[in-house]
């Protein structure tokens, strides 16, 4: 029982807060400071009145060892020992504690490990050791310098699983290692592991780097195995996804050979690092999207067929991104470094109180992400481990690429850093994210959204205006777009058509504009369309319209798993914890509109084979790129860079005779419903797309 008469917190490095409830409180009350051998006078400069408490504001003249006990004494002998408190969120705490050098958590031989922990304001930590008999033993760590404790235990200490104890504020926590890289179940220990000894990755790509020469698709891990029809060995597990020669019931290819077909230049895998609310034994009790990160650097045991073995998980992650690299297909890992689960667990929490998140005027936690905690990126220590982490991806498992959640709520010194790091790793490596503005105050100045684009601009942005326009608003069900029906913002679509760059209508660059009308989040296309209309062939030409769109604008197409077939998920909108029911990706759907899939093929490889589409500046869109809008509302769109293409994008059933320009032929269509009448005449009779290019010329 705490039976303290006050509470002091050090603020700065020349002042602490005291705390007295009111019963305790008198006027005449004088306090000094001790520890490190000395006894500090302090100077009350400020008296607030809380209600059921008083605040006292003191300065002091010392210097603070944040290492070292302290206490404060009143003149009736009552002590209490000094928390920190406001002190950990000042710029000066963080230049004095930045560590710069790469070497947090364990560094394994077969001779010995060095353990270093990052923890300024502990006064000691012990590192708790359990060897493969389950013996435990503890050892003491020293402190060196800019908060780090080390330590180097002379052993193989290969599969010991650790953790910390540390004295903070007070009490004694038990933390993993932030920078765990391997896990017990349930995050329950950390383990060291010979990375030697993980899968040795020999596949890499060929894509160039340019993020218009990419073509995304987004899917989870557990969705794309899981449908109980199919034939997966390894459902819902990372190994699943590169299982070869599975077929659907029509004998069409399943699995990554789907993938192949597609012509997909990157798969986006949903989080895939350990995160909360699924179990990693009872794998069908509970399912979760996986936005709730524990581990930053750890595969998530859920998709493992072993979460017991801290190398199964490692390896059959590393395995199965080999196996996609061998097919050409670069892998974007899903990342959520705006928030954590468990912010009152989350190790850094305990290892420096107050430092990780930002708070409010009441130093209260703030929710901007919803998630009950916002990380503030911007303190170098979390901007370290944020960036370690994605190098460490990227270092370890050959990463592509990263597609960051909420990227509006981290600081876009973080992601310029970030940006810069991955590119001296490699110039392949793509980098886009949810660029919503988010903070309404002064804090939105240095977020990495959409509107400090211009201090973003090697990196892409969710561009949400050509969802909305194409597809209609998302929150309004029944509102419609230009592929569902409504045509007042057409101007809008024309800008969206090249990539929202001409001019610089939202972006300085193309490759910042990520066109989508579907991802993982809110309806999918066929289930927002439902609520406008019942009429299933009408959507699938609409749908098959917007995809078309997506795929043959200006800018960076993304498509989410399914959308190629018309994906349900039968009306729910937010299934991040629904069932495998909802969730899964269904294979029927690919026998039944395997027709629409080899469409979708076909302008994939076309958009490959034509550089028209992967003009970057204003000035190339201005110089050769020409957009009519006819009077039935349908779109021709016309490009000649190096080549000459047109491509009319028709949004009605109304029929309509246009004349396309001598010497351009009919390429591809995404339906028959048309008569060739001669002279470069043709009369369209259906909702589609109708690719013309100048010659003849092969996909």
């Amino acid at each position: 029982m705490d039976n303290r008469t006050f509470y002091p917190y050090l603020d700065n490095f020349d002042e602490l807060t005291i705390i007295i409830p009111l019963k305790h409180y008198r006027d005449n009350n004088t306090y000094k400071l001790h520890g490190n051998d000395e006894v500090i006078d302090l100077v009350i400069r400020q008296k607030i009145n809380l209600g059921v408490e008083v605040k006292l504001v003191c300065n002091f003249d010392a210097y603070i060892d944040l290492g070292q006990s302290y206490y404060v004494e009143n003149e009736d002998a009552e002590q209490s020992e000094l928390h920190t408190g406001k002190i950990v969120r000042t710029e000066l705490f963080d230049n004095i504690y930045n560590y710069k050098r790469s070497d947090l958590g364990f560094t394994y031989t077969k001779q010995s490990t060095k353990f270093k922990i990052w923890t300024p304001v502990a006064k000691y930590v012990h590192l708790e050791l359990t060897d493969l008999n389950q013996v435990v033993t503890i050892h003491e760590m020293l402190y060196t310098s800019s908060g780090v404790w080390r330590l180097v235990v002379q052993s193989d200490l290969e599969k010991y699983k650790y953790r910390f104890y540390v004295y903070v504020n007070g009490n004694e926590y038990i933390v993993t290692d932030p920078y765990a890289v391997a896990s017990s179940p349930f995050s329950e220990y950390s383990v060291v592991i010979d990375k030697s000894k993980t899968y040795q990755m020999k596949y890499q790509t060929d894509f160039s780097g340019e993020p218009q020469d990419a073509i995304i698709y987004e899917m989870s891990v557990r969705d794309f195995t899981i449908d109980p029809k199919m034939a997966f060995k390894n459902k819902g597990k990372f190994i699943g996804i590169v299982e070869p020669d599975i077929k659907t019931k029509e004998s069409h290819p399943a699995g990554i050979d789907y993938l192949k077909k597609l012509g997909v230049t990157h798969v986006q895998l949903m989080p895939i690092f350990d995160f909360d609310g699924v179990d990693e034994f009872d794998k069908e009790i509970k399912y979760n999207w996986g936005y709730n990160p524990r581990q930053f650097n750890v595969p998530q045991g859920w998709f493992s067929t072993d979460p017991s073995d801290p190398y199964k998980r490692i390896n059959e992650l590393k395995q199965t991104i080999d196996e996609l690299h061998k097919e050409n297909i670069n892998v974007v890992m899903d990342v959520v470094y705006n928030h954590v689960f468990d912010p009152v667990n989350f190790p850094f929490e305990k290892l420096v109180p107050g430092y990780a998140y930002h708070v409010d005027r009441d130093g209260m936690y703030t929710n901007v992400s919803g998630c009950k905690n916002d990380l503030a990126t911007h303190r170098k220590m979390i901007q370290k481990l944020i960036i370690d982490s994605v190098l460490y991806w990227v270092d370890e498992y050959h990463i592509d690429g990263f597609r960051f959640d909420l990227m509006g709520l981290i600081d876009f010194e973080t992601m310029n850093e970030l940006r810069q790091e991955l590119t001296a790793k490699s110039r392949q490596i793509i980098v886009y994210g949810e660029g919503w503005k988010m903070y309404s105050s002064n804090q939105a100045d240095r977020m990495a959204h959409m509107k400090n684009k211009n201090v973003l601009y090697t990196i892409g942005f969710f561009n949400d205006t050509f969802r909305e326009t194409i597809k209609g608003a998302t929150f309004q069900n029944e509102a419609k777009g230009y592929a569902t029906g409504d045509f007042s913002k057409i101007d809008i679509v024309k800008e969206m058509l090249l990539g929202s760059a001409l001019n610089r209508y939202m972006f300085k660059y193309t490759t910042q504009s990520i066109n989508y009308v579907e991802c993982h989040d809110n309806h999918t296309f066929f289930d927002k369309a439902l609520h406008i209309t019942k009429d299933v062939s009408l959507i699938v030409k609409q749908q098959k319209l917007a995809t078309s769109i997506v795929l043959l604008s200006q800018g960076v197409p993304f498509i989410h798993s399914g959308q190629e077939c018309y994906r349900t998920k039968k009306d729910v909108e937010n299934s991040f914890e629904s069932s495998d029911e909802i969730n899964l990706f269904d294979w029927s759907l690919v026998d039944k509109y395997y027709e629409d899939i080899k469409y979708f093929q076909q302008v994939v490889q076309f958009r490959k084979n034509h550089s028209s589409f992967k003009m970057k500046s204003s000035s190339d869109l201005l110089q050769h790129t020409e957009i009519i809008v006819l009077a039935s509302k349908s779109i021709m769109m016309h490009l000649n860079n190096e080549e000459n293409i047109i491509i009319i994008f028709k949004p009605t059933t109304i029929e309509e005779s246009i004349v396309i320009p001598e010497g351009y032929v009919l390429e591809l269509s995404s339906t028959t419903l048309f008569e060739d009448e001669g002279n470069g005449t043709f009369n369209l009779q259906d909702i589609g797309t109708y690719i013309f290019i100048k010659g003849s010329d092969l996909l």
